[in-house]
């Protein structure tokens, strides 16, 4: 499902870093390798960051923190201990990593409320992975993007979310995973972290990868917050015809200029009722259940 790296952000190429890189021709994307192991450290970022010409850096990418089992953290704390020196920092990515390095759910994480408490002007921040994954509330005033990724998205992070203050994001995505790799929660843990009062400028909501992809269809209908969208997204999930129809009756959801139901397990005749509804809508790559003794079974995109 992740099978490539990010090649562009902010308008500039993302490369990998190399000893001796300038400085703001391109972004760096740190990580570890086990084609090369020592091409990468903490101590390198630290010493990167250091650099009075990282002043310039628009974002920085990191890939693998290192072997199978290493943290974010080490890198969250080089990160907080230098935002002072990067004054023109305006994305962080924790976690562009190929499922061929490691399985998303393998992936682990730190405390990515740091980094937004450190960092009052970063614009968009993307992290992928959810294991040791915490999000501590805090209050950022520059944050448009927000992105979490998960295979098993804790329930901790959705509340801490409720919690927090980002007052112009535009833009909230959220992969909440499968409960065989992390995912306990239900609609009482979603839907307060989504309420219009959190996020006043959101126009794009995201809440993708879901096992409760149908209960979630239900309750947007009805949710607050779909009246201030433009998008919403509940790709990559479980829904079937039942959450779509709940889609399909809805005024509000015709409001909207685009709607991401791609890679769910809709029917043919349900997709047709649907490219009518209104928005532009993207149904493409639908699922077939698979059957056992009888039963069909469903599957998040990317659980482990």
């Amino acid at each position: 499902m992740i099978d490539d790296h990010l090649k562009e952000w902010f308008g500039q190429k993302v490369e990998d870093y190399q000893p001796g890189a300038g400085y703001g021709l391109s972004i760096p994307r740190f990580g570890y390798s086990y084609d090369d192991e020592d091409a990468f450290s903490p101590e390198i970022v630290a010493t990167y960051l250091a650099d009075p010409r990282a002043a310039t850096i628009k974002a920085l990418v990191f890939g693998m923190p290192g072997e199978s089992g290493e943290s974010f953290q080490a890198i969250i704390r080089i990160l907080v201990d230098h935002a002072g020196k990067l004054p023109a920092l305006r994305g962080i990515f924790l976690g562009d990593i190929e499922q061929e390095e490691n399985e998303m759910s393998w992936i682990e994480q730190g405390d990515i409320g740091l980094i937004l408490a450190a960092f009052p002007n970063l614009e968009e921040l993307r992290v992928r992975g959810q294991s040791s994954l915490e999000l501590s509330p805090c209050k950022n005033e520059g944050l448009k993007r927000l992105t979490i990724e998960t295979g098993g998205m804790p329930t901790a992070v959705l509340h801490n979310l409720a919690r927090c203050s980002f007052p112009n994001l535009e833009h909230l995505e959220l992969w909440l995973g499968d409960d065989g790799y992390g995912w306990e929660g239900d609609l009482d843990d979603v839907l307060p972290a989504i309420e219009p009062a959190l996020f006043p400028k959101l126009k794009s909501l995201g809440i993708r990868n879901s096992l409760i992809a149908d209960e979630l269809a239900e309750a947007m209908t009805n949710a607050p917050v779909l009246g201030q969208l433009e998008a919403l997204d509940l790709s990559l999930g479980t829904m079937t015809d039942k959450g779509a129809e709940a889609l399909i009756a809805s005024g509000k959801v015709r409001n909207l200029k685009s709607l991401n139901l791609h890679r769910n397990y809709l029917t043919d005749a349900t997709i047709a009722r649907l490219q009518g509804l209104g928005p532009k809508v993207d149904v493409g790559a639908q699922e077939k259940p698979d059957d056992w003794d009888g039963e069909p079974h469903y599957y998040v995109a990317v659980g482990e």
